[in-house]
């Protein structure tokens, strides 16, 4: 489902609501398919689990798999990878969560690229941004 800018939610609400409104219902049933750029990191961080034997949660893999095979995701799914974002974002901190550490990658670093890395904490911020100001 294409993402409706601010400028055209506004638009269609005030000229058009019965449009905006089935454009809406009809997003809510397709769901949302993560892009490309999100697939690529989601794949990634399968990878560098499967090398290093660390990162992530079942939860975390399963969301990678979805994300890496472009599924389509309820918007449910995308409020808990915001929340995932937003409560994990320090993970980016540790020293072996960046490139040049012996430990490199960390733990963190390789479940914070299962849900999809930076690409998939922009994606579904934005995302859950215009579907809740669609909604209001």
């Amino acid at each position: 489902m294409p993402v409706v800018s601010e400028r055209q939610r506004r638009y269609l609400a005030a000229v058009h609501p019965d449009v905006l409104r089935r454009f809406l219902e009809e997003g809510a049933r397709a769901g949302f398919r993560a892009p490309a750029a999100v697939a690529a990191e989601a794949k990634r961080g399968l990878e560098l689990r499967r090398e290093y034997g660390r990162g992530g949660t079942l939860v975390g893999a399963r969301r990678a798999t979805q994300l890496a095979n472009r599924s389509v995701l309820s918007v449910e799914t995308i409020r808990r990878m915001v929340a995932y974002f937003d409560r994990h974002e320090g993970d980016l901190d540790a020293p072996a969560a960046k490139r040049g550490h012996p430990n490199y990658p960390s733990a963190g670093r390789v479940a914070w690229l299962l849900w999809g890395g930076d690409s998939g904490r922009a994606f579904a911020r934005r995302v859950l941004r215009a579907y809740q100001a669609s909604k209001e």
